[in-house]
């Protein structure tokens, strides 16, 4: 159970916090009211935020995929699809949490290959969701059924 309250703790807490001081300091005044060029200060540090806790979420997800705590034995044959899925995630998020500091800058042409680049990344990251099933863990669930079956006979 250590193991486990440490990595909510040491990632979990951040991402919280990450997040509000965003959302909070995204909607303060003086951030909405300051501005460089085409770029206001309460997109740049929603950026900041947002971005610190998709990244944090990404790192902490490739440490649990890494070395899973002993009181999540039940995630042993899915261990391998942590990261893809939090990949995936991560690339939809940030679309939105690069458009704030980027979007200001973006012409038609520009925003449509923007918009292509995040189709291509998501689409490569369902792909390796995918195989990652097909070759890892399907075949680990499957192994792990017949022994559940022993077990309530």
């Amino acid at each position: 159970m250590m193991k486990a309250r440490a990595w909510l703790m040491q990632y979990g807490v951040a991402m919280i916090l990450s997040c509000a001081f965003a959302l909070i300091l995204g909607q303060v005044p003086l951030f909405r009211e300051t501005a460089v060029g085409k770029l206001a200060a309460s997109d740049l540090v929603q950026f900041l935020g947002y971005g610190c806790t998709i990244a944090l979420a990404w790192l902490g997800a490739r440490q649990l995929a890494g070395d899973p705590s002993e009181d999540w034995k039940w995630l042993s044959p899915y261990r391998a699809l942590i990261l893809p899925v939090t990949t995936l995630a991560t690339v939809i998020l940030a679309y939105g949490v690069l458009l704030l500091v980027g979007g200001p800058f973006l012409n038609k042409f520009a925003k449509g290959i923007y918009n292509w680049m995040f189709i291509v990344g998501i689409v490569a990251a369902i792909a390796w969701l995918i195989v990652t099933w097909v070759r890892t863990c399907a075949p680990l669930v499957a192994a792990t059924i017949p022994r559940r079956l022993k077990k309530a006979a």
